[in-house]
């Protein structure tokens, strides 16, 4: 994958002719895998010519990392806007809710972010975590310990333990619950907006009795 220096601009830079070109590789990638997609293939769906893909981004891995951008972008919720408004327990709560509402909305973005993490080959992942999500993760782990410096959460504990189980619980949650809604037990599931709220009050509050 392409290094640091060669990235192209960030998406939300974009021009109108890169984005046309992002949106068809975004979509030919979700369907296909990086391997099984072509330039050609691209540039022609898109309408456009080959020279015109490398002129807007310098290889074929630099497209790729620009459209999982383009994807964590979709399905990250209200991280994407630095949404803030002082008040830690409401900013978590909008990201948590948001971002499960936002991946069930864009699926084949947040299955083809899912798929570079379970897949990407170890030269890649790197790369994925530095300029796809570092940027959304700290974001988020800022949230978490500035609710520990204003006393809302304990300070004993990694605040990135607390994100990274958030953005965990919503993962599984996407991944799951078309089956899990099936079981029995399995009531949770067939309401996103009730695991949402019952899954944050239990990451924050935690499950053990007070006594």
């Amino acid at each position: 994958m392409a290094q640091a220096s060669q990235l192209s601009a960030p998406v939300h830079g974009l021009s109108e002719g890169a984005r046309v070109i992002l949106d068809v590789a975004k979509r030919l990638f979700a369907q296909k895998g990086f391997d099984a997609v072509s330039i050609n293939q691209i540039a022609q769906q898109a309408g456009v010519s080959k020279a015109n893909v490398f002129h807007h981004f310098t290889s074929k891995d630099d497209l790729y990392l620009a459209v999982l951008k383009a994807a964590c972008e979709e399905t990250v919720g209200s991280l994407a806007e630095a949404y803030s408004t002082g008040n830690v327990a409401e900013d978590l709560w909008t990201f948590f809710s948001s971002q499960l509402a936002a991946m069930l909305k864009n699926h084949a973005s947040a299955k083809l972010i899912l798929r570079e993490i379970m897949e990407s080959k170890d030269e890649r992942e790197q790369t994925l975590a530095e300029h796809v999500f570092a940027e959304y993760f700290s974001r988020l782990v800022s949230m978490v310990s500035e609710g520990q410096t204003q006393g809302l959460l304990r300070k004993e504990f990694d605040p990135a333990l607390l994100a990274y189980l958030m953005l965990g619980a919503n993962v599984f949650f996407f991944e799951n619950h078309k089956v899990t809604a099936h079981l029995a037990e399995g009531g949770f599931a067939r309401i996103p907006d009730r695991y949402s709220h019952d899954v944050f009050q239990l990451l924050l509050q935690g499950a053990l009795a007070d006594f």
